[in-house]
């Protein structure tokens, strides 16, 4: 009988989190034993005391410990604090604004059976904004086995998403990997993601919904463009990061090294929509600009001509070149990359 252990992290939401505290109460599941970790980052609403409540008040199988910071530190280190205390065979990351679908665990113990020595199991997700799956069009179990390259490979081209939530995940593989959260950044889970995925050697996509994400009030203006300041300074960040981990372009690893580049160039592309709607501190966008300059370098010095022009595309010399049929695909994989950051954007702004 495998044992979960659900971390879920809360940050003033009391106008979210009963809701998601219910969602994990109705995944009671008899073949398997299951632990939820609330973690509260030092909440200053009524968070903490409605989850003492209805923890109180569930009477349940489902063990549940709460957890609270003395002081704020951000997502990064609620998660880390839920590893740290995880009991479980597998863990999975909760939103306190989002809900688990109900027979969530039962669609996982049964690919669970299925897939039993897999490293990575992850559901479909619903987006209460758009009204639709992540995964319109996955209609059957996506099972990927082979090298981390691999994987890493399929979740640039999107067939995998960067949340860090509605995944169960070997808690012994995180722990071997060191797999922690940054918890200087405001987003860390593209950064995540890309050391988990680079080190398994099988992951189970399934069609099943098991998991929503769910819109709600942002807040002030002020506060919005603070999230956006710091979401984007994560995003060069990040951006940096995968320079610095990029494969090389050479043999059976050309086409990761492409999907690699152009998942950053799409990320740093996503920026500037984001850049457009809110007010930026200039150290952000300098932080962005510098980031795609290296980026343009990098490339060219990997002998990747073509795609480094592709990557200066703003450059009105070369906006003729990029209108190329040649360059089609690359575009098709930016728009899929920004696609999907947009709805990371979404998320960590709401």
């Amino acid at each position: 009988m495998p044992n979960i252990s659900v971390i879920l992290s809360a940050y003033n939401d009391e106008k979210t989190v009963k809701r998601c505290l219910e969602s994990v109460f109705a995944q009671e599941n008899t073949d398997m034993r299951i632990e939820c970790l609330v973690v509260d980052d030092c909440s200053t609403d009524a968070t903490l005391d409605i989850i003492r409540h209805e923890v109180g008040a569930y009477k349940g199988s489902i063990s549940f410990r709460i957890l609270r910071h003395k002081i704020h530190h951000g997502l990064s280190r609620t998660r880390n604090t839920g590893l740290d205390r995880a009991m479980g065979d597998y863990v999975m990351f909760v939103n306190a604004t989002d809900v688990l679908r109900p027979g969530c665990m039962d669609v996982f113990m049964v690919n669970l059976m299925r897939y039993w020595d897999v490293d990575v199991i992850a559901g479909n997700v619903f987006n209460s904004v758009s009204g639709q799956n992540l995964f319109p069009n996955l209609t059957s179990t996506m099972a990927l086995r082979g090298r981390g390259q691999m994987i890493c490979q399929e979740m640039l081209a999107n067939h995998l998403y960067l949340f860090a939530w509605n995944k169960l995940i070997r808690r012994d593989l995180l722990m071997s990997l060191n797999a922690r959260f940054d918890e200087t950044m405001a987003y860390a889970d593209i950064q995540w993601a890309f050391q988990v995925f680079s080190n398994v050697s099988s992951i189970a996509l399934l069609p099943e919904v098991t998991y929503e994400y769910m819109s709600h009030d942002m807040g002030t203006i002020g506060m919005a463009e603070k999230r956006v300041n710091a979401l984007l300074s994560s995003y060069a960040a990040t951006s940096e990061y995968l320079i610095d981990h990029c494969p090389r372009p050479e043999g059976e690893g050309e086409g990761y090294y492409f999907a690699h580049q152009l998942f950053v160039y799409g990320m740093l592309e996503g920026a500037e929509l984001v850049l457009k709607e809110y007010n930026v501190l200039p150290q952000v966008k300098r932080e962005l600009s510098n980031v795609r300059s290296r980026l343009v370098s990098q490339t060219r010095k990997d002998g990747q001509k073509r795609l480094s022009l592709y990557f200066v595309q703003d450059a009105s010399l070369f906006s003729g070149i990029i209108k190329l049929p040649a360059f089609k695909r690359f575009d098709e994989v930016v728009a899929d990359v920004v696609k999907q950051l947009g709805t990371l954007v979404g998320k960590q702004l709401s």
